[in-house]
């Protein structure tokens, strides 16, 4: 198509793009100013779910914000905030715009004991991560013994308690709950106690899995043959050994 250079033709001046762009920046925040001290962007309800151990207060304490405050647009200092809390396994914030926030949590299960100091025992995750201080009256769980003492809610158990949190994980709900207690000898062997008063030696640190399983096996046997022997041997899994006294 032909250019006719009779029509009429729209021209641009920088300065001109320039201050339309800032016009509509400056329009943007001051807008974003004005909303953020309207009541329609005000937190309305905050909802959370999953709590078994922390309580409300405990959450509401760590987010930063109440019902009536401006809808914050950043959650991240919330979150972390969150995560220092030792029960905390995960947690998600979302926001809507409707004024209402959701805090999903997912909260740490203890799955055993170790000491802090004399006659006091912190609940432990299966990772590790000590869940309280040391409790005078601790719940019915499996006792760590020959490891190092645990540290304040929040830090991590030794590396000495690695095996034995390991076993516990690789057990059946029905077998761990059997267990008094286990503990790593200064052989390095590791042994332990069923709540009947059964010792189970289970030897290295090696092939756990197979010696979870030679375990469980061999109890099921002992129980339909109504015996209690004393001691129950599956260091070697292929060839588990039971014997009194």
């Amino acid at each position: 198509m032909p250019f006719d250079e009779k029509k009429p033709r729209r021209t641009y001046k920088a300065g001109k793009i320039s201050a339309w762009i800032t016009g509509v920046i400056v329009a943007a925040i001051v807008g974003y100013i004005l909303l953020g001290h309207s009541p329609l962007l005000d937190v309305e309800d905050v909802e959370v779910y999953g709590l078994h151990e922390l309580t409300l207060e405990q959450v509401e304490d760590r987010l930063g914000f109440e019902i009536g405050d401006p809808l914050p647009l950043g959650l991240g200092e919330s979150r972390r905030k969150l995560e220092e809390l030792s029960w905390i396994q995960a947690v998600e914030i979302d926001r809507s715009w409707n004024g209402r926030i959701t805090v999903d949590i997912s909260e740490y299960k203890p799955l055993a004991l170790a000491l802090t100091e004399p006659e006091r025992w912190a609940l432990i995750a299966d990772d590790g991560t000590v869940l309280t201080d040391g409790l005078i009256t601790p719940p019915e769980l499996p006792r760590l013994s020959g490891v190092r003492a645990a540290g304040s809610p929040g830090t991590y158990l030794a590396t000495d308690s690695s095996a034995l949190l390991s076993l516990l994980t690789l057990m059946p709900s029905d077998l761990g709950d059997k267990f008094f207690s286990l503990r790593r000898e200064s052989s390095g062997e590791i042994h332990g106690t069923l709540r009947n008063t059964q010792e189970v030696t289970f030897g290295d640190d090696k092939r756990l899995g197979a010696k979870v399983i030679s375990l469980s096996a061999m109890l099921d046997y002992l129980e339909a043959e109504q015996r209690t022997d004393d001691y129950i041997d599956v260091s070697y899994p292929e060839k588990p050994i039971v014997r009194n006294g």
